[in-house]
């Protein structure tokens, strides 16, 4: 119940904010187009799409729709573990958060839940028309198919996540600008735009340690139509739900060596 509790008190936060500015959500609605065009147009300056299509054995509009859902889902977890602890001293209220009685670990993996399901919500509006056009019925399937897999990529990313942040206030302090700094490794990283097993060896080694990596792998072999069997797939979730649990007990441990730090300094109020 505690957990839901807190799912509940986010959603009227994020939503309250969404809603308050229209403009972010027509941008939300807009942005995957916007990406997908941006980088077909500039691909399309450097070589024909014809190419990626040899290469890939699929449209680059199809491929880049659902990439921006999925850079749209998993990067927005970062985005809303990094900054609400920001957020929370800024107002005030992270006494009251440090001083509360719940497990922080589901406190962490509650945040990006609400922005999570909205992100799911508007990314019908791109994602399924698209497929729609170019696979027809079966494009409706692959949709959903995509977009869950999509989700459920962000919630194994979460505690990853979490570990990355409580690192990044530990040592270098809490700051927006780390993010700047994170962000882009963690798009290459994945393979949201590049799959990942045509990466550089050393570049996909280190990718393995990230639990997202390889549910996005696994969303464009589906795409890709390369998947070999029903164990291929049960492999890569495997893989990447141990890696969400092997992420979790340093995740509580950073969790609260940084809380005991903010204690003996002192948070502003």
């Amino acid at each position: 119940m505690v957990f839901l509790d807190v799912i509940r008190a986010e959603m009227k936060f994020v939503y309250a904010d969404i809603f308050r500015r229209r403009a972010l959500l027509l941008m939300m609605v807009l942005w995957p187009y916007l990406m997908t065009l941006f980088i077909v147009f500039l691909g399309s300056t450097l070589g024909s799409i014809q190419v990626f299509i040899n290469r890939f054995g699929v449209n680059p509009v199809p491929f880049f729709i659902i990439g921006s859902f999925i850079l749209l889902s998993t990067l927005g977890v970062l985005d809303d573990i990094m900054w609400k602890p920001l957020y929370d001293e800024m107002v005030g209220v992270l006494p009251y958060i440090l001083s509360s009685p719940i497990n922080r670990i589901l406190y962490y993996v509650a945040l990006p839940i609400p922005r999570l399901l909205i992100v799911f919500l508007v990314g019908m509006t791109s994602v399924l028309p698209i497929l729609y056009l170019f696979y027809g019925l079966k494009g409706i399937l692959l949709t959903f198919v995509t977009m869950l897999l999509a989700s459920f990529a962000a919630l194994v990313f979460t505690p990853f996540v979490i570990v990355c942040a409580m690192l990044t206030y530990i040592i270098g302090g809490e700051s927006w600008r780390a993010l700047n700094v994170i962000r882009p490794m963690l798009f290459i990283l994945l393979g949201i735009f590049y799959p990942r097993w045509l990466l550089p060896l050393t570049l996909f080694i280190v990718s393995n340690i990230l639990p997202a990596a390889p549910v996005v792998e696994l969303i464009q072999r589906i795409l890709l139509n390369i998947v070999a069997s029903q164990g291929e797939v049960l492999s890569l979730l495997g893989l990447a739900i141990a890696l969400g649990f092997l992420y979790l007990a340093p995740a509580r441990r950073l969790v609260s060596s940084w809380e005991r730090r903010k204690i003996r300094e002192g948070v502003r109020i």
